[in-house]
């Protein structure tokens, strides 16, 4: 089987949110026009490099979610580039009514960054495992979502969120503790808004996964080569809009997919692909996710085992899915 702009073997752990940093920082420099706002996150090294270079482009609104999306709306509507920072459980449970009505609904050019999104935060519980964002956000007309995978992709979904006109949610997996997720993609590795990575080729399933399972997901193919099932792997980093051409073309050459993410299978990238694919083009699919539960505090490991986001629940799914 093989395998396609990625590392062997995978590369150092490292935080998303930091790999984001960076990017905002090299982004900075070539468009004046980009301003930081924050409620209630830490900036991070973004901030320092802001606070000390460019103190007029950044801006701290306290706990207060709701203004910051408001503000957000106010500034792209006189041309400047919003980059927006809180929780993001508080991004839909606070500010869902100005992200709708203020930014998506005129469409204005803000980029909404949600740190700390989906079940994989450590021990902090189910007050801040989002499992509901990407539900929540991808029924907003005029909204992208872009849902990185590992620090290289996290960098260039920045910068593709930039060049997109229009609003854009970057999810961002909360994984600074204890040590971040592996690097898995080569630097050189080609991003493009809206289409999906082929990671590894294969003709007997295809596994889409969003986000952090990434890996997960590649060690599971590792499994089942040995079963002597070859699994097609796509990265759908772009949740919304969806390479629909990616999936129909999938379902037609492989005849079964499983889903895999770290949020609720109800609504998210499980419930888009199903939707698709009843249109278009029939297939069994199994969703590997967050099954209409809260979430609970504990390592990432114990997460993992706990709701069923392992190697071995992806390789379980491809199994039943292959029976159909």
């Amino acid at each position: 089987m093989k395998r396609n702009y990625i590392l062997d073997p995978l590369g150092e752990m490292k935080d998303m949110y930091a790999a984001y940093n960076e990017a905002i920082i090299e982004l900075a420099e070539i468009n004046d026009k980009i301003v930081l706002l924050y409620a209630d996150y830490a900036a991070g090294a973004a901030g320092d490099y802001f606070r000390k270079r460019y103190p007029n482009r950044i801006y701290d609104f306290g706990i207060a979610e709701a203004n910051l999306m408001s503000i957000a709306a106010g500034l792209a509507d006189t041309g400047k580039i919003p980059f927006t920072h809180c929780h993001s459980i508080f991004a839909v449970g606070r500010a869902y009514n100005q992200i709708r009505q203020n930014i998506a609904y005129d469409g204005f050019n803000v980029k909404i960054v949600m740190p700390a999104s989906g079940m994989l935060a450590y021990i902090v519980g189910a007050s801040h495992q989002t499992i509901e964002d990407t539900a929540a956000l991808r029924v907003i007309p005029n909204l992208a979502i872009i849902t990185p995978a590992d620090p290289v992709e996290a960098k260039k979904a920045t910068k593709a969120a930039l060049e997109r006109q229009g609003p854009v949610a970057i999810r961002l997996a909360r994984t600074i503790v204890p040590s971040g997720v592996p690097t898995i993609y080569r630097e050189d590795f080609p991003f493009e808004f809206g289409r999906a990575v082929e990671v590894a080729d294969g003709d007997d399933v295809t596994i889409i996964s969003s986000g952090a399972l990434l890996a997960d997901c590649l060690s599971a193919i590792e499994m089942l080569e040995k079963e002597g099932i070859n699994a097609r792997l796509l990265d759908m980093h772009t949740v919304k809009p969806l390479d629909d051409k990616a999936v129909i073309k999938a379902a037609r050459e492989t005849g079964a997919i499983v889903t895999v993410e770290d949020v609720s299978i109800i609504g998210g990238l499980g419930g888009a692909i199903c939707e698709l694919v009843c249109d278009k083009f029939p297939v069994p699919v199994r969703r590997i996710g967050v099954t209409d539960r809260f979430g609970q505090s504990g390592t990432i490991e114990e997460i993992k085992e706990e709701y069923g986001l392992t190697a071995e629940d992806i390789v379980h799914a491809v199994r039943e899915v292959k029976k159909n």
